[in-house]
């Protein structure tokens, strides 16, 4: 699922980052502490924006699910 180029402990790396971020957007929580290190994000379109990076550089691909609802006559 991941790039070839990333190794073991890069993949885990990113994949326990993206875990804080979830839980920060989820909870709407604006700062993250990774390995020793505070991040603070303007908005939470910014913690999704990473979100996203982290999730290409991972290749996890995005589904949608689109329906159709039609009715008959008015």
């Amino acid at each position: 699922m991941a790039k070839n180029n990333l190794t073991e402990n890069e993949i885990s790396e990113l994949k326990e980052r993206r875990k804080k971020l979830v839980n920060a957007y989820t909870s709407g929580v604006a700062s993250i502490s990774h390995n020793g290190k505070t991040t603070t994000f303007r908005s939470m379109s910014d913690i999704k924006a990473a979100i996203d990076a982290i999730d290409a550089e991972l290749g996890i691909r995005k589904t949608r699910v689109i329906k159709t609802v039609t009715h008959r006559g008015l």
